[in-house]
């Protein structure tokens, strides 16, 4: 009798805990995180149910209103792209049968589109020139040929609607020159830009 009792207590709480966590069919909110969302427009869907959700920029956790059952299988995947990003899920977090686990478990990283950063120098007739956008350098050579346009790229690209500002890290010499800059300074549009220009004297 006492077994009895003891085994219908049991029972009871592993039903309360099952609750607790969602446990049951249509319980389990589909739900996961974000990282690195800086752009609007991104759209998930999970391809079991159908259902798509709009996420806004700068959101890092979201939640699927279709709540699914113990065991029911989701496949969330990237619906629309973010505007001038890119999204992907982390590892297989997207894919499975829904339990207390698994569920709250879906993860996606988010970047926005890298550009190359770039410009060109003129007059540049000596050895030394080095650009900076950041903690990015660039070391630009005279030409072969006196006179010539230089074109010059950083090596590290830039995030889409990303700002960017070039300096003279250190100027020319033997001889000396002084190099200026203009259109240096802006934010990253949604392609490459080799609009920075660079002029010594």
């Amino acid at each position: 009798m006492k077994s009895l009792y003891l085994r219908s207590g049991l029972a009871l709480v592993c039903a309360a805990l099952l609750n607790a966590c969602g446990g049951g069919n249509g319980n389990l909110a589909l739900s996961g995180t974000i990282t690195g969302l800086t752009k609007p427009d991104l759209v998930l869907i999970n391809n079991k149910t159908g259902e798509k959700l709009p996420i806004p920029a700068n959101t890092s956790t979201f939640v699927f209103t279709k709540l699914a059952a113990v065991d029911e299988e989701f496949n969330v995947t990237v619906s629309t792209p973010p505007t001038g990003g890119s999204c992907k899920p982390v590892g297989t977090s997207n894919v499975g049968k829904a339990n207390a686990y698994t569920s709250y478990s879906i993860q996606f990283a988010c970047q926005a589109n890298p550009w190359t950063l770039g410009g060109t120098v003129t007059g540049l007739t000596s050895s030394g020139l080095i650009l900076a956008n950041g903690a990015d350098t660039v070391s630009v050579l005279p030409p072969a040929s006196a006179g010539a346009p230089v074109s010059f790229t950083f090596g590290t690209k830039v995030g889409d609607g990303s700002p960017y500002g070039v300096t003279v890290l250190a100027q020319p010499k033997d001889p000396a020159q002084v190099c200026t800059l203009s259109n240096n300074v802006g934010t990253m549009p949604g392609s490459d830009f080799s609009g920075v220009t660079v002029t010594c004297k």
